[in-house]
């Protein structure tokens, strides 16, 4: 058997088919991975272009005939992807002020004040039996062991340390209580643009020749009143005058070593504020002064005449041609129009109707004088309708017939009182003639 040194080979056309399968698989290998990359970029690209004209979307504005008509019901599609944040108040913190208004000082004892001492494990020398006291003229109070120690001028913790110090030598760390059972009368003045200025005397018990303190009805002994303060006594005076500058008031306050105290107030921010720390307690002999406005505004007056400081009522004077003409009271901030009808509404047909006089006080003692056109039918205004301040006179004068009609009568007086002398000499002949023939 001969040996076989060449190797099989394939026929040609199978070499030729085969090489066409292997070159197909060539080309669709490289056309799936162009495809591939090709779809990426495509991909990333759409992705991009959409992310960014996202924002700018608008909504669709709906036209007049996409309204569906009333009452007809609506469907809503959920907006999805937005996260509705709930509305929360604003708040606002106010920062404290600069400078802070001054501390009151506590009460500080003086004669006629009734204290009562308590010490702890000490009976004898406590309660409302043992332990009551009233300051002396001079000062001070006697003491059942200790005798007379001063108190007058100081406050309640520091007279305990007083009390404390003279107790000290009878009994071993003396821990001892002052309480404050009834005040003494206060004695203050008032002083400037006020009603009624002068001194006042403020009685615990509130029997004082102008009540300045307000029972409180407190419960459980002690004092039962309101404490004065500046707005009290302002009241207790009358009320403020129309003149009042509220924003320079002064309390001045008479300390122990001497010297005087001056506490600026300024009332207006309390009424414009509310601020309740300026308008602090009185103590004794403090003298309230009210100083004099140097200029007044329209808008301020009017709040000052609503505020209860200001007193209810106040004088005006309606004169001329009026049915009731003198002094009227009405209230602070009363329109004109109001206080010609309470005098009584013009004399018809005398009365100029269409304008009037008002004269007013100013600040500086001068009297301001002004005509104003008199419209009843208009609410309160500067122009026609002024709201009106004490004092204030409103003049109602004649109108051109009743002129006229004076004038007439002033010229034909003469002649009447001449032609009247004739007829009483006349009536007295013809009297004297009758009898005659009688």
């Amino acid at each position: 058997m001969a040996n076989r040194s060449d190797s099989y080979s394939l026929p040609p056309v199978v070499q030729q088919v085969a090489t066409a399968f292997r070159l197909v698989g060539w080309i669709s290998f490289w056309t799936q991975i162009v495809l591939g990359v090709v779809s990426g970029v495509v991909l990333i690209f759409a992705a991009g272009s959409f992310g960014a004209a996202a924002p700018h979307t608008q909504p669709a504005q709906i036209t007049q005939s996409q309204v569906p008509p009333s009452g007809a019901p609506t469907q809503s599609s959920p907006r999805r992807g937005v996260i509705l944040t709930p509305s929360l108040p604003n708040r606002t913190i106010v920062p404290p002020p600069t400078s802070a208004f001054p501390f009151e000082e506590a009460y500080t004892l003086g004669p006629s004040d009734q204290i009562q001492i308590d010490i702890f494990d000490v009976p004898e020398l406590s309660g409302a039996t043992a332990g009551r006291y009233i300051v002396q003229l001079d000062g001070t109070i006697n003491l059942i062991w200790a005798g007379p120690v001063k108190v007058q001028g100081l406050t309640l913790q520091q007279a305990e340390q007083a009390i404390s110090q003279a107790y000290a030598r009878f009994i071993r760390n003396p821990l001892v209580t002052v309480s404050l059972i009834e005040t003494r009368s206060l004695r203050i003045s008032v002083a400037g643009e006020v009603k009624r200025p002068g001194a006042y005397v403020i009685s615990p018990e509130g029997a004082t020749d102008n009540r300045i303190l307000v029972e409180a009805g407190g419960a459980g002994g002690g004092v039962t009143n309101q404490w004065p303060t500046v707005t009290k006594a302002l009241q207790a005076a009358g009320g403020i005058t129309q003149f009042a500058d509220l924003r320079r008031v002064q309390v001045r306050r008479p300390l122990s070593d001497g010297s005087l105290e001056i506490i600026d107030v300024n009332l207006w921010e309390l009424l414009r504020t509310g601020e309740l720390n300026q308008d602090i307690r009185l103590r004794d002999r403090d003298a309230i002064v009210i100083p004099t406005a140097t200029t007044l505004n329209e808008s301020e007056a009017l709040v000052l005449g609503s505020a209860n400081l200001s007193p209810e009522t106040i004088r005006v004077n309606v004169i001329g041609e009026v049915s009731n003409p003198g002094v009227i009271e009405v209230s602070p901030n009363t329109p004109m129009n109001q206080a010609l009808l309470a005098a009584g509404g013009f004399q018809r047909p005398r009365a100029r109707t269409s304008k009037v006089e008002l004269v007013r006080l100013s600040p500086n003692g001068t009297a301001i004088r002004r005509t104003v056109d008199v419209d009843l039918a208009a609410g309160i205004n500067d122009q026609t309708n002024p709201a009106l301040r004490d004092f204030d006179t409103i003049i109602v004068s004649r109108n051109g017939n009743a002129v006229f009609s004076d004038n007439l009568n002033s010229v034909l007086d003469p002649f009447d009182r001449f032609f009247g002398i004739f007829n009483t000499i006349f009536g007295t002949i013809n009297t004297i003639t009758e009898i005659g023939d009688e």
